[in-house]
């Protein structure tokens, strides 16, 4: 079980390329994560949800709590 999730919020808007922005939230609980996850990437025309492991998240100096945009 991954200690973490990333969310990577992609934006079109009518634009010719479209923007992705990466959200990793340090929680267990997916919901309390895509609660938090939502409110960083508000407008994003689809969002996709990857679990995180513990050694991902040391690698990128992260601890339990925190969120990463």
């Amino acid at each position: 079980m991954g200690a973490g999730w990333k969310f990577r919020g992609e934006f079109r808007r009518g634009r010719a390329v479209s923007v992705l922005l990466e959200c990793i939230v340090v929680l267990r609980n997916r919901r309390e994560a895509e609660a938090i996850a939502h409110k960083k990437l508000i407008g994003a025309d689809e969002i996709t949800v990857t679990e995180v492991s513990k050694d991902e998240l040391e690698a990128l100096k992260l601890k339990d709590g925190d969120v990463h945009l």
